[in-house]
């Protein structure tokens, strides 16, 4: 376990606050950059604290990934409850939609994300990235295998592997948002949110073409 009691027995508030610095820290500099020091002296305690609590840098980041991944869960389980019942395309673009606005007003979450994509020094780092797509692919899996059974995809089509393809394409979209040289002259970063939403629209209505029934 990442945290210990002396942690868990904290007001909820205060472990919110850790937790919400902590991410701040991670998402600006990553694992290996990241300064306790400069995290407790924001925070007002003793750097001890955080050994108190935590144990080492290795377990506040775990627990700062849980403390991140629940708030994305959170985010995609309320758009998957909205949009229950309407067209599983009309459902991937509010998904894609929800995931640029996530990161326009929550920046950290998904720098965070990206920290351990393309960082080697995070603790566990395949286990976290594994973590992410699982969720991910069984959050599309759940939309696709719902849309099939109302006759909206080929019924021929493997849903795992469609799964698979649709992760991966929403996955780079949301990174080009993020990263300029992932763009690859889509125009994508630098868009305005409008236009964005616009892409996300031509990108889910090309799924559509391919997986959608006749």
């Amino acid at each position: 376990m990442a945290s210990s009691s002396t942690f868990r027995n904290l007001d909820p508030a205060k472990q919110d606050r850790i937790l919400d610095e902590a991410l701040t820290e991670f998402a600006a500099k990553g694992y290996g950059q990241a300064s306790l020091n400069a995290l407790v002296g924001r925070l007002g305690i003793a750097k001890g604290s955080i050994f108190q609590y935590f144990r080492d840098k290795a377990g506040l980041f775990r627990l700062v990934f849980d403390f991140a991944v629940g708030q994305v869960k959170d985010h995609l389980r309320a758009v998957r409850g909205q949009t229950q019942g309407q067209d599983v395309f009309r459902r991937l673009e509010q998904s894609l939609v929800s995931g640029l606005d996530l990161i326009h007003d929550n920046p950290r979450l998904f720098r965070l994300y990206l920290r351990i994509v393309y960082e080697g020094d995070v603790p566990l780092r395949g286990q976290l990235l594994q973590s992410i797509r699982l969720f991910s692919r069984d959050y599309i899996l759940e939309l696709l295998a719902e849309g099939q059974a109302r006759g909206e995809l080929r019924p021929d089509l493997d849903p795992a592997l469609a799964a698979f393809v649709v992760d991966a394409v929403l996955e780079r979209f949301l990174v080009a948002r993020s990263l300029e040289n992932m763009d690859a002259g889509l125009g994508l970063y630098a868009a305005p949110p409008a236009e964005a939403a616009r892409l996300a629209r031509e990108l889910v209505e090309l799924l559509r073409r391919g997986l959608g029934a006749a």
